[in-house]
């Protein structure tokens, strides 16, 4: 997920350090949904896997025959043109910019729910998405992230560390800032909805303050147009 973040300088990345890495093409990337397989050095694998002939092959060849052609197959050609797009974009200096103001739009996101009272996991964020662990509120992430939907606010529930509820409850949700920052959105923004997401939860099932926090999420999303050019 942080790829886009890695790509602008901002975090280290780890492809010295490992044989093979994935990431995906969308979330801070900003492309289509879809994923890569990236090898670091090619060198000889020391699994031991030979050619027929018995050399030994090298990372890359072991990837390459386990997928297309050689076993998995299916190619979309619109998502290897959108992630062609998406690869351009990150090449300009613009995309620099846009990763920086993920992360600021993170940590000022994190910081408005800590002052709520929230427990954000880890203290804070250094990138694109923060844990909110929500047992100290008595709620579970599942609670959370309905009463948030219906509010027009979109998170997921997630597992915190230690957390005693199942995968299908659990006491977290996980909000990220790359979606909102492509739209435009700034630090102030991002205090407004700490507000909103404060307000739904801690009126948890009340009606009436969801539909009123659905109106100021629609008046936020109308100052910030997903296509601005577009009549």
């Amino acid at each position: 997920h942080p790829a886009g973040l890695i790509a602008s300088g901002l975090l280290t990345s780890p492809l010295p350090h490992c044989h093979v890495v994935t990431t995906t093409t969308h979330k801070t990337l900003r492309g289509p949904r879809g994923g890569m397989i990236l090898v670091g050095k090619d060198e000889e694998n020391d699994m031991g896997i030979r050619t027929p002939k018995g050399r030994l092959k090298r990372v890359s060849e072991i990837i390459d025959s386990n997928v297309f052609p050689g076993i998995q197959g299916g190619p979309l050609m619109h998502v290897i043109a959108a992630k062609a797009v998406a690869f351009k974009e990150a090449l300009q200096p613009e995309f620099v910019e846009y990763s920086k103001q993920v992360i600021r739009n993170a940590q000022t996101l994190a910081r408005k729910l800590m002052d709520y009272g929230y427990n954000i996991v880890s203290g804070g964020t250094d990138n694109h998405l923060m844990l909110v662990d929500l047992r100290n509120k008595g709620l579970t992430g599942r609670d959370a992230e309905r009463a948030l939907e219906a509010a027009g606010i979109t998170v997921n529930k997630n597992m915190v560390p230690f957390d005693d509820q199942s995968p299908f409850v659990t006491s977290g949700i996980r909000i990220g800032t790359p979606a909102v920052t492509t739209r435009g959105m700034k630090e102030p923004e991002m205090e407004l909805i700490g507000e909103l997401i404060n307000e739904v939860l801690t009126h948890l099932g009340d009606e009436s303050v969801a539909k009123k926090v659905h109106q100021k999420v629609r008046d936020l999303t109308a100052r910030f147009p997903l296509y601005p050019t577009l009549d």
